[in-house]
């Protein structure tokens, strides 16, 4: 289904990193590759656009796999298991949680305070 209004995406790229992209009610797609000098991307469809983008994931608005407070849970309870009781189920957990952060993207890591953080405030 295409688009009444144009939409913005995140496109997720192996590694982490995400570019930030647009599918107008054309299909036509555009990620920006480097919004400081300008260059970006067009598509005549997504699907021609992940063409190029090998191994790449798209986020729409509202599509948070895991919902943030449960990751940050998560995390916590990793990093606690870590430091009370080192070992093979601790490497686990860290292992895990690795695995889930790469899946997530570097932005949901970097939204994820350390454990001995204040949750309460607004972010």
């Amino acid at each position: 289904m295409k688009p009444a209004f144009t939409r913005g995406f995140r496109l997720h790229l192996p590694g982490g990193a995400h570019l930030d992209g647009a599918e107008f009610p054309s299909g036509r797609v555009y990620v920006l590759d480097d919004p400081e000098y300008g260059l970006a991307t067009a598509a005549t469809s997504m699907e021609h656009l992940l063409e190029g983008y090998h191994s790449a994931r798209v986020e729409w608005p509202g599509d948070l796999l895991v919902p943030l407070a449960l990751f940050q849970d998560l995390a916590a309870a990793a990093a606690e298991l870590a430091a009370a009781s080192p070992g093979q189920t601790a490497d686990r957990a860290r292992t895990v949680l690795g695995r889930l952060t790469e899946y997530l993207g570097a932005d949901a890591v970097a939204r994820t305070p350390h454990p001995n953080e204040d949750r309460t405030e607004n972010h």
